[in-house]
């Protein structure tokens, strides 16, 4: 009775347009369809990406950027960035060429005047040892013949001599090149030429130059050897010039005195040191606007003849201009 109950409310609930169907199914073997499908989808897979495939692929692709960098934009693009390219290292190379240039010019700068130097050094040395035996030679040929009376013959000779003695050789070198400036002479009154005259310190016997000249590295000199015939000597004697560089005195250089005895001395130089502006001037156009630079020369200015003041430029930024040089004697 009771089992009979279940059973009739279970159809009841079954057949109720409210009731709730629960099923469980259990799952013991997969269709024979589906099966099949799988296998189908895995050889295909094994077939889509083949390597023989992915290879056709790739060369497929390979070619496309070839393609690609042949095309007119491209090659119109990467022509245009070649030759920025280009014209960015030549100028990169000028540059450097410039810049490289110029640090060897720099560099020997220096060296190639020093070397200069020591060579007119050498040539001038080896001159002047010649010009002196020349002369010492011309005063033995003299002697004799004079001792064998030949006074027409030992009067030429000694004119050579004495030609020989108012000159200096000299073996000239581009920085040295220049063209000899005229001979000056003492400037006295017209009544006072033909005798001597008292001199003093206050009242010295005074060869001047007003010729101006420049004194620089080659290429760049003009007039820097004054010539002086002293006709008179003193117990004192001094060398006086202004001078300044052509916008600085950054200059530095060495004044040499030619003696009519054919020798060469240093008795001056000149640097930013001694090359000073006057008081009343900010930059240097004449004689005046310098202060003067003295120096003694009496040892060596110790009878009349044609003395030589050479200004020589040795190193700074500034060639040496040269407003006036003086030779005082009393």
């Amino acid at each position: 009775m009771y089992a009979r109950g279940v059973f009739i409310l279970g159809f009841l609930l079954l057949f109720s347009t409210t009731s709730v169907i629960a099923e469980v199914l259990t799952i013991e073997s997969e269709p024979p369809q589906l099966i099949q499908l799988r296998k189908a989808y895995e050889v295909e897979k094994k077939q889509a990406a083949s390597p023989a495939k992915v290879q056709q692929l790739k060369k497929k692709m390979a070619a496309e950027r070839q393609d690609a960098l042949k095309t007119i934009p491209y090659v119109q693009k990467k022509r245009a960035l070649e030759a920025a390219r280009d014209q960015e290292l030549a100028k990169i190379n000028a540059d450097f060429k410039a810049k490289l240039d110029m640090l060897e010019k720099d560099t020997l700068s220096s060296i190639n005047k020093k070397q200069q130097v020591e060579l007119a050094a050498f040539k001038n040395k080896t001159l002047n040892r010649a010009h002196t035996n020349y002369i010492a030679q011309l005063e033995k040929l003299e002697k004799q013949l004079i001792v064998k009376s030949d006074l027409a013959g030992a009067l030429v000779v000694q004119t050579e001599r004495k030609k020989q003695m108012g000159t200096t050789p000299k073996v000239s070198t581009p920085a040295e090149s220049a063209p000899t400036p005229k001979v000056e002479k003492a400037t006295l009154p017209a009544t006072e030429k033909s005798k001597p005259v008292a001199m003093s310190k206050d009242n010295p016997r005074s060869y001047l130059s007003t010729q101006e000249g420049i004194a620089g590295s080659s290429g760049n000199m003009k007039n820097n050897v004054y010539s002086f015939q002293v006709d008179q000597v003193g117990k004192n004697s001094s060398l006086v010039f202004h001078a300044y560089g052509k916008k600085t005195n950054d200059t530095y250089g060495e004044v040499y005195l030619h003696m009519p005895n054919g020798k060469r001395k240093e008795v001056a130089e000149w640097s930013p040191r001694n090359l000073k502006l006057s008081s009343f001037y900010d930059k240097a156009s004449s004689a005046k606007d310098v202060k003067p630079v003295e120096k003694k020369i009496s040892k060596y200015v110790t009878k009349p003849g044609l003395y030589k003041v050479e200004f020589k430029y040795k190193d700074g930024n500034e060639a040496l201009k040269i407003y006036q040089v003086q030779i005082k004697t009393w």
